[in-house]
């Protein structure tokens, strides 16, 4: 029973560079995903309906990086299971529990983004913070529910995989891990995929079809919320990257090959903790109001700046440009307060000016 705690034997090149990879890959996520938690304390206007799904998915992407990935990476260095079974059956259920909480929470902001953009009109009655919330917790509970039911049933358990490197269920009979496996991927990967799918072409569509969204600006939907539905597109997108191959990997082993190489097997986790690294860096890099609060927190620049301004402020040079410039702002917000109620927008967000590209 020892024997089988232990991985399959491996070059040290590969030990090295699996060891490195896994470490790599913890450390991204937690820095990444708790960037973007304390992001959202510190700035109250980053707290919407749209960021509360992002911030649930910064929560199952840390818990994924301290529970599966430590247990994952601590394996690939030792060589075996160091942890008891105990935490093998934690770590296992969270792999399951944590991907399928991950593609429902990225349904459910496609589904967020259809309404807000192609339905405004029902996105303040249907989408609010509270209710928006309450869906989570019990989409989670439901998730919960269904990856202990075969435990609970006494047909399947979670046991380590040397070739996988990690917990995950083994069934007792081959019925019990068809019907598991069949459940699994039409619910959380044919239908959601299908589901984000189509959201986002109407979401896509009705951009195009309303001119980067000046139409859209009219019915209450800002400049802002396209540029959002753009981040959220591409981060689907790249998480779809991510899980597509790693269910065809399952598909494979469980089918096919009955028993993989650990090359082979090992690529399941990697992708698993490769998806908890991506939202953090997409949203880092692509929307602006997250990158501005990365930026306070990773440097002392406004410190530095702030200091420079009150300081030039203070002297008589200071204070006659603040004055100058303050004057030359309440002309230019005059005109376009003047250019915006001869148009008949209410808000500068509308602007003809301010198109936005979707991606073909």
């Amino acid at each position: 029973m020892a024997m089988t705690w232990h991985l399959p034997p491996r070059s040290l090149s590969l030990i090295v560079l699996e060891s490195v990879a896994s470490v790599a890959l913890i450390v991204l996520s937690l820095i990444g995903n708790v960037l973007i938690l304390t992001a959202l304390f510190r700035n109250p206007r980053l707290r919407n309906t749209s960021n509360s799904y992002i911030a649930a998915l910064a929560v199952t992407d840390i818990l994924s990086a301290c529970v599966p990935g430590t247990l994952f990476a601590s394996t690939l260095i030792a060589g075996r299971l160091v942890f008891g079974m105990p935490v093998c059956r934690l770590s296992g259920f969270l792999v399951h529990f944590l991907t399928y909480v991950s593609m429902t929470t990225m349904t459910l902001t496609a589904v967020n983004r259809y309404f807000r953009v192609v339905r405004p009109q029902l996105y303040r009655k249907w989408f609010t913070k509270r209710r928006s919330w309450s869906i989570l917790v019990a989409l989670w509970l439901f998730i919960a529910g269904f990856v202990f039911y075969p435990t609970a049933l006494g047909v399947g358990t979670f046991t380590f995989n040397p070739m996988l490197s990690f917990c995950a269920y083994t069934f007792a009979s081959k019925s019990a891990e068809t019907v598991f496996t069949v459940a699994v991927v039409c619910v959380f990967v044919v239908f959601s995929l299908s589901l984000v799918c189509v959201c986002y072409y109407h979401v896509s569509k009705q951009i195009r079809s309303h001119n980067a969204g000046i139409r859209l600006s009219l019915q209450g939907v800002s400049v802002h919320e396209i540029k959002l539905s753009k981040v959220l597109f591409i981060m689907a997108f790249a998480f779809a990257i991510c899980w597509i191959p790693t269910f065809g990997v399952v598909l494979i082993i469980r089918v096919v090959l009955r028993r993989a190489p650990h090359e082979l097997a090992v690529v399941i986790p990697f992708l698993i903790q490769t998806s908890s690294v991506l939202n953090p860096l997409i949203y880092g890099a692509l929307s602006p109001p997250f990158r501005r609060e990365f930026r306070r927190l990773t440097t002392f620049t406004r410190r530095a700046r702030s200091s420079d301004i009150n300081s030039n402020a203070s002297s008589p040079v200071g204070q006659i440009g603040v004055a100058l410039e303050q004057i030359y702002i309440s002309r230019l917000c005059g005109v376009d307060d003047s250019r915006r109620q001869q148009a008949g927008w209410d808000e500068p967000s509308q602007f003809p000016s301010s198109k936005v590209a979707w991606p073909v």
